[in-house]
């Protein structure tokens, strides 16, 4: 995924509500091997690595340029020599959102090109969109909050009202491992849809017994249930 799909995406949400777009790229130097006393062919190594990495952002700007004139939306760009994680972290500072696509899988040199969202998580202090390859819109009628009392996820709403406003519906959803935690954790998640309620958004709560696999997979099945395509869920709440 070269990151047009991404870009139309961000792009539509910046017009929705009428933000600015700043589009970033970035890639690090990758590290050389250095014998003792160094190497005739270090510097000329470097300069056309960095020729290379400089050659590819100025065709990332194109391309982000080119995506942008179709549109009306206001753009901004930034780009450099730099690990991209701490590059959009720090790029991030007066940024309403985030939006990261997720790391290829199978990519060696991936940390040189690709921010990881777990890191810019980590470092940007600004809620993240996750856009999984190829996805170019974003229908928010619909959304699962995957709640757990901590405040990780209580940041997560709060950063998230943009979207659970305009949302149709929007379901608060905790997932129980124990029946003896269903009956408290349906309390927390009614109190949760009434606060959002109280702020105009159409929320209703839902404790879940784990029934699928894993925690996630049993968000996913809620969403797919709810037709959701936004699951809004709070970071890191320990170290990784």
């Amino acid at each position: 995924d070269d990151g047009r799909s991404r870009v139309q995406l961000a792009l539509a949400l910046a017009i929705r509500f009428d933000a600015t777009l700043v589009g970033t790229a970035a890639r690090a130097l990758l590290p050389l091997m250095i014998l003792p006393g160094g190497s005739p062919g270090t510097g000329t190594l470097l300069a056309a690595e960095e020729g290379d990495i400089r050659a590819g952002l100025d065709a990332a700007e194109r391309q982000f340029r080119a995506l942008a004139a179709a549109t009306h939306a206001r753009i901004d760009w930034r780009s450099r020599i730099a690990d991209p994680a701490e590059m959009l972290a720090r790029e991030a500072r007066t940024a309403d959102l985030i939006v990261v696509g997720r790391r290829p899988e199978r990519d060696d040199a991936g940390w040189s090109r690709h921010a990881d969202p777990g890191a810019v998580l980590m470092r940007a202090g600004r809620p993240i969109l996750v856009v999984p390859p190829g996805v170019s819109s974003l229908n928010t009628d619909h959304i699962v909050i995957a709640w757990k009392d901590s405040l990780e996820a209580r940041r997560a709403v709060v950063d998230a009202m943009p979207f659970l406003t305009r949302a149709a519906s929007v379901l608060v959803l905790q997932v129980c491992d124990d029946a003896s935690e269903q009956e408290l954790a349906a309390e927390i998640v009614r109190d949760v849809a009434a606060y959002l309620t109280g702020h105009g958004v159409a929320a209703t709560g839902e404790a879940r017994l784990l029934r699928e696999a894993t925690v996630s997979a049993e968000l996913l099945l809620a969403a797919e249930q709810l037709r959701a395509e936004l699951v809004v869920a709070g970071g890191y709440a320990h170290s990784r």
